[in-house]
């Protein structure tokens, strides 16, 4: 059998061998390549369930190839020096193929229902349709060495339908809860979003894919589907959004509408209610109505990021038929005709569904009512009060969600919960059954009382949706982001439980605010705006204002304040 040597070129050789001076092919380090790769998994036929979609599909495993000889015996190659790549193909020549990397050392793969029938999508399969798959493992140890392949594995597939028009809107716990749509099919999604203030999201498409912010400071308006991909946020204004995302152009917009008019046979301001994400008009005009709709627009992409300032004025109009509307971005727009009914009605604009928008002539609901701005925390420090006393609150973070944020100073005798409003003992939140002091679920106007962790300071997350609450043990305190620098600078704690200082020097522009991080966790970090923290928010409002020169941050975690001095 003939035995292939490849010189050892572009690969790191351990520490304390160093190759200098090589005159001729004796002083030169050879190995004789990868061993050979077995590659085993299913053989079964794989039919894929769209209502299973995080059940195993598939797995690959693989002998460990991974050390290599080398003609020097005195030289030690380095571990797992071998990288494999997993390759799907549609056809046997592997013209037509997917990668999947896979961590050096590795050499097992699973692939849930979800992933693999996202890759037989990329591939072309026809989803119900049963069909061969073909897999293989390519290795490399060198750039200038050619891959070894293994043997290929056939396993036969049949994929379910990906809906790959619908974008699906998450919110930062990754659900559900808007829908974006691609007209062309072409991975441009659209639609209109009725988005809060510095509201975070992500977009998933129909395939699982998702996508986030590119995780580069600066660029919020940039896409990436990476792992290190951030969620997307809006600018620092609540309203209605008409949102735009291109997965070619790996970029997303947000186009502000700041106003609709109402002319014609009806004339009018409308008003938005951003949580219907709906806009309205109050009027009693009968019989046929012919009227025309347009506003103002602000629009926020990657050229300007969310510096309001920047943002580029321009128009929106509304036409098309009442049962579908149609939307374009001049002063110009189409008349619109309706039946109005008799006495007083609402013409509505119904946003919700990005396949077709439509005006209706109706009773619009009032507006729901919001959530209070805080949530009041009881019990948690009677054994520093000596009783139950309406002194500490968590501050509202996500209005939609009603996520609550903040600090707790907490030494319990007793256990605490949660309340709406101050001195009101009626409505509450206490703890669900399988609950620990450190996270679990809460019951509404129920439960025990949550049992407290040890005494200390504790970051608390609350959901009244979702109803989970979540505890995280203080254990540092640092600031980042002035002069745009965001490495992590440490804050000294005072004799104040809760209150940190730093001595900061503003020394150059500070275009995305100062962040509170504790523990060192870029997950958990206070931002915020007119001297309020606010859990998970971008940087303080206001901080490029800041004089050059020297000052202290004060930041209250318990009261939830920063200030200058």
């Amino acid at each position: 059998m003939k035995t292939t040597k490849y010189l050892m070129a572009g690969m790191a050789i351990s520490a304390g061998c160093i190759l200098t001076g090589c005159n001729n092919d004796s002083d030169l380090i050879y190995t004789d390549g990868i061993s050979d790769t077995i590659l085993a998994g299913g053989s079964q036929d794989i039919i894929l369930d769209a209502d299973n979609l995080d059940a195993l599909a598939l797995t690959l495993y693989w002998t460990d190839n991974g050390t290599i000889s080398l003609s020097a015996p005195d030289v030690k190659a380095p571990a797992n020096v071998t990288h494999n790549t997993i390759e799907l193909a549609a056809d046997p020549d592997f013209t037509n193929k997917t990668d999947i990397s896979v961590d050096d050392g590795v050499y097992e793969c699973q692939l849930t229902t979800r992933t693999l029938n996202g890759y037989l999508s990329k591939l072309g399969f026809t989803p119900g349709e049963k069909s061969p798959l073909y897999v293989r493992i390519c290795s490399r140890i060198a750039d200038n060495i050619s891959p070894k392949y293994s043997e290929t594995l056939t396993v036969n597939v049949t994929p379910y339908h990906i809906d790959t028009r619908t974008g699906f809107y998450l919110n930062t716990n990754l659900d559900p809860i808007h829908e974006l749509f691609s007209h062309e099919d072409n991975g441009v999604y659209e639609g209109f979003i009725g988005a809060g203030a510095w509201e975070n999201w992500w977009l998933k498409e129909g395939d699982g894919t998702i996508w986030g912010n590119d995780d580069i400071t600066g660029t919020p308006f940039i896409i990436s589907s990476s792992a290190s991909a951030w969620n997307f946020w809006y600018p620092g204004i609540s309203g209605c959004y008409y949102t735009t995302l291109d997965t070619q152009a790996k970029e997303w917009t947000a186009l502000l509408v700041e106003n609709l008019t109402v002319s014609g046979d009806i004339t009018g301001e409308m008003e938005y209610d951003r949580k219907s994400n709906m806009w309205s008009l109050h009027t009693s005009e009968s019989g046929e109505v012919k009227i025309r709709i347009s506003g103002s627009t602000k629009l926020y992409n990657a050229a300007t990021g969310t510096d309001d300032t920047a943002a580029i004025a321009g128009t929106i109009s509304f036409g098309g038929a009442a049962s579908r509307l149609t939307v374009a971005f001049s002063p110009a727009s189409d008349e619109i005709t309706f039946t109005a009914p008799g006495g007083e009605y609402d013409i509505i604009i119904d946003l919700n569904d990005p396949k077709g928008w439509t005006l209706s002539a109706g009773t619009m609901a009032p507006p729901a009512e919001g959530p209070s701005e805080t949530l009041w925390v009881v019990g948690h420090n009677d054994g520093t009060t000596g009783g139950w006393n309406f002194d500490s609150w968590l501050r509202l973070y996500n209005e939609d969600s009603r996520n609550y944020g903040g600090v707790l100073a907490i030494n319990s005798l007793w256990g605490y919960k949660f309340y709406k409003e101050e001195n009101n003992w009626e409505d509450c939140w206490g703890m669900a059954s399988d609950s620990t002091p450190l996270e679990g679920k809460l019951l509404a106007n129920d439960g025990d009382n949550i049992p407290a962790p040890e005494a200390g300071l504790y970051v608390a997350d609350v959901s009244l949706t979702a109803l989970t609450y979540r505890l995280t043990a203080i254990e540092s305190v640092h600031y980042t982001g002035l002069n745009d620098d965001w490495s992590l600078t440490p804050m000294e704690p005072t004799e104040t439980p809760g209150v940190y200082t730093a001595r900061i020097v503003k020394s150059a522009d500070t275009p995305w605010g100062v962040k509170v991080v504790v523990n060192e966790n870029w997950d958990i970090a206070f931002g915020g705006g007119a001297g309020y923290l606010r859990l998970y928010q971008d940087g303080f409002d206001g901080d490029n204002d800041l004089s050059a020169g020297e000052h202290t941050l004060t930041v209250d975690l318990c009261a939830g304040t920063y200030s200058y001095e």
